[in-house]
């Protein structure tokens, strides 16, 4: 039998939207949906993307943060 994983250290994960903007405030033209602990790790995955130029990070329909 082995021992119970350290839950602690694993974090819960939440789901996130980053849409990828005509403009900030423009029409969506992709959506993707990404895990991340926190609204931090979020925005900085949609920073990193190539594929996001334009971005609006959300969580449970709320925005958390946008890359211009």
């Amino acid at each position: 039998m082995t021992a119970p994983a350290d839950l602690s250290r694993a974090g819960i994960m939440k789901l996130y939207r980053i849409n990828k903007l005509t403009k900030l405030g423009g029409l969506v033209l992709k959506k993707k949906h990404v895990l991340a602990q926190s609204d931090r790790e979020a925005v900085q995955k949609a920073a990193d993307s190539p594929d996001c130029p334009i971005c609006e990070v959300l969580k449970d329909g709320q925005s958390v943060g946008s890359i211009v």
